[in-house]
């Protein structure tokens, strides 16, 4: 494959991506359901490429055999940008109420899809115990979570279609927290549960559109460095740059101490190094002077988009027809415990002031990701007046405690020792919802 090719690939998806945002602008029911623009693009790509349309047409979209390997690259970008530059912060008991129902949510998805994976696996015998880890990544994780966890699968030969399979959970989650939280949202409204009634027609129209007018329009990010010495988002792809240099030099000494390393991706070791220099920089002023976090961010979405669009382009059309059973059935479940989970398990953790408000949040984010959380919120909550998008938010960074267990280490388990995976995510289940339990009786007694 020569740069060229990535070049064309590149221009390919882009100008999929530029049909995507002008469907999601004009079509009505994109709006409604605010499917995002990477989301379109993709589908647009996998039904106008070779796998559909080149079947029928000598015309299509000639994306290259390379381009399935983009989710794995484009992770690393996206990982390494996770903790540079973010500032850690005291969390308030309410947060930790959050972070204790957020994490007792991700890990009966992880049981559940285990769970049911392994009852399905007795009726469809080519079924991996793998494949059930994945929902969680998909629905909890998001796209990226997703895409990378299918990825270490697919590495070591233990499945063909990992991180194919893990973005077709990944977009069933995110159409599920969008869809299923708006009905969610209407039926509260309908009772008085929500605190502020606002329609959905009420919102601000770039958040329908997806396109800020002019005079409304945000700053990407802040500039660090003086154009005349470096141009200031150049600076800040330096720092990303920098990060995956020192998780690639980092990936090669643990593969150097033992083999079984050789397992761990990239993006794993980015993420790692990214945390390490996070919190070794906390007090060094002139190291975060040079990072400029809104900047960073946006580089991560902006990998992360066409992640999503190359993954969704190039998904086989086989892993449809191969995992249809399993996609449905584990999705169903994973669905159902989530529900429950938001909204019948929170009444023993969250306090009372503000919790539906945090367990749509919840749904959403535990569907989709933080921005599904927070787009749903919006809705119930246009002005953030509760304190509802904080604790989520907040919970949401204190996740990665729970979360990369699985992303790092379980995944790559889930080929050797599932036995102790499944044990292990039941006793992390007791331990968050039991911590959960106790905290929520705790913060009740002192409001009486």
């Amino acid at each position: 494959m020569t740069l060229e090719g990535v070049l064309i690939d590149f221009s390919l998806i882009s100008m999929l991506l530029v049909i995507g945002a002008w469907m999601r602008r004009k079509i009505k029911f994109l709006q409604i359901y605010y499917i995002p623009v990477s989301l379109i693009a993709g589908v647009l790509g996998l039904l106008l490429g070779p796998q559909v349309l080149g079947k029928v047409s000598p015309v299509y979209f000639p994306f290259s055999s390379s381009m399935s390997q983009w989710a794995g690259v484009l992770s690393a970008i996206v990982f390494s940008c996770s903790f540079l530059g973010l500032k850690l912060e005291k969390v308030s008991g309410p947060a930790l109420q959050t972070y204790f129902l957020a994490g007792t949510i991700h890990q009966m998805q992880v049981i559940v899809g285990l769970t049911v994976t392994f009852l399905l696996g007795l009726v469809f015998a080519d079924l991996k115990f793998g494949f059930g880890i994945l929902p969680v990544l998909g629905f909890y994780g998001g796209h990226s979570m997703a895409i990378a966890g299918g990825t270490i699968f697919d590495d070591v030969g233990y499945m063909t279609t990992g991180a194919q399979v893990g973005a077709t959970f990944a977009t069933i989650g995110m159409l599920t927290g969008v869809i299923g939280g708006m009905i969610l949202i209407n039926r509260a409204a309908q009772k008085g549960i929500t605190k502020v009634k606002m329609k959905r027609e009420e919102l601000p129209k770039s958040m329908l559109t997806g396109f800020y007018p002019e005079g409304e329009r945000p700053s990407l990010g802040n500039s660090v460095t003086a154009s005349a010495s470096l141009d200031p988002l150049g600076s800040q792809l330096m720092l990303v740059g920098f990060i995956i240099l020192c998780g690639h030099v980092l990936r090669n000494i643990l593969i150097g101490i033992n083999e079984f390393f050789v397992n761990l991706p990239l993006f794993a070791c980015c993420l790692i190094f990214s945390a390490v220099f996070c919190i070794a920089t906390q007090k060094a002023k002139r190291v975060n002077d040079m990072i400029d976090r809104k900047t960073v961010v946006r580089i991560s979405g902006a990998a992360l988009e066409y992640m999503i669009a190359s993954a969704i382009a190039t998904t086989s059309v086989s892993v449809f027809s191969t995992y249809a059973v399993p996609l449905v059935v584990v999705s169903v479940a994973v669905a159902a415990i989530t529900y429950v989970s938001c909204f019948i398990f929170s009444k023993w953790i969250l306090p009372k002031e503000d919790s539906f408000e945090t367990s749509i949040g919840l749904f959403g984010q535990c569907c989709g990701v933080l921005a599904t959380g927070l787009l749903l919120l919006k809705v119930v909550d246009p002005e953030f007046e509760t304190k509802a998008a904080t604790n989520i938010t907040s919970s949401s960074t204190l996740g990665y405690t729970y979360q990369l267990q699985y992303t790092l280490i379980l995944v790559a388990l889930c080929m050797t020792k599932p036995l102790f995976v499944y044990a292990w995510s039941w006793l992390l289940l007791i331990v968050l919802f039991g911590g959960g339990v106790l905290l929520g009786r705790r913060y009740r007694k002192r409001a009486v």
